[in-house]
């Protein structure tokens, strides 16, 4: 086992199908980015195996035995070559022990897998807890096949408040791990706008490209690129975007969220139902901060 100092991601994982999602894609943004990782197994106190009728004695050492089961089969299905460690943990629910294993370890970001169905990124009721409470990142994996490595990052901007601070996080974690960063602006238009020149609104294209020249007076270490996604619904709109095989996408949280959290506006809802890559949702913040950040 490799042994990082750098930040470390906690990953949850359940024996299901999500579980495995989020911890094949976590081993590739291990090695991708040099993150060690925190495997968490949730035994709910709550279960409703603790009383259940009619009586059939404690099981809970049962379950946590299952749980333990499910620890040592994640740590070998991570494989050789990244820090990977394995916790069992009893919470009230999945999302708060996740959230208080990130809290103890000083965790950079909680990863969780899609609920499955049609959508690649469909959330379940955890990564709907943890979207809406989360103080770190929450990085949402999709179901499909992964790639080597991450090597591209995309970050999502509107023209209202924040939009500069979340480009200023994606300018510096671009930096830190040297990818290229990628500006997507996506806006659903009528079928009259969508028939013209490329439907971008023209204040919008200048706002985003004057928030993209700020980014880029920093350094030119750092190739930006951006791109006007449109489409008459938000599928469309993603669809026109030609996102690469590693590419990992950063979306802001939404302007209601509070202090430093997380909380998952509709316009990142809708873009979840369609992405095809790894989502990293991050907390509002009136101040950019990323060192240990989730990319």
């Amino acid at each position: 086992m490799t042994t990082t100092e750098g930040p470390r991601y906690v990953v949850a994982y359940d024996g299901g199908d999500r579980g495995r999602d989020a911890l094949r894609w976590s081993a590739v943004l291990a090695r991708s980015l040099g993150v060690g990782l925190d495997v968490v197994v949730v035994v709910r106190s709550d279960d409703p195996f603790s009383g259940v009728y009619p009586p059939v004695g404690d099981v809970t050492g049962v379950i946590t035995e299952q749980a333990r089961g499910w620890a040592d089969e994640a740590l070998a299905a991570i494989g050789p070559g990244v820090d990977a460690r394995a916790d069992v943990r009893t919470a009230g629910s999945v999302a708060e022990g996740l959230l208080d294993a990130a809290t103890e370890t000083g965790a950079a970001a909680v990863v969780v897998g899609a609920d499955g169905g049609v959508n690649p990124l469909g959330v379940g009721s955890v990564a709907r807890a943890l979207l809406h409470a989360s103080p770190v990142p929450v990085l949402l994996v999709p179901r499909r096949e992964t790639p080597e490595r991450v090597d591209h990052l995309y970050v999502a901007v509107g023209t209202r408040p924040g939009a500069a601070a979340v480009l200023a996080e994606a300018w510096q974690a671009a930096a830190r791990n040297g990818l290229p960063l990628h500006v997507v602006n996506l806006v659903e238009v009528d079928r009259a706008a969508s028939d013209t020149a490329a439907g971008a609104d023209p204040d919008a294209v200048t706002r985003v490209q004057a928030l993209v020249e700020d980014v880029r007076s920093r350094s030119a270490a750092v190739p930006v690129s951006v791109e006007m996604g449109r489409g008459r619904t938000m599928a469309e709109a993603v669809g026109s975007i030609d996102w690469a095989a590693g590419g990992l996408l950063i979306v802001g949280s939404s302007r209601l969220a509070q202090g430093r959290q997380t909380f998952l506006g509709p316009t990142a809802a809708r873009i979840l139902r369609h992405v095809p890559v790894p989502v990293v949702v991050v907390p509002r913040s009136t101040s950019v901060s990323t060192s240990g950040g989730a990319a």
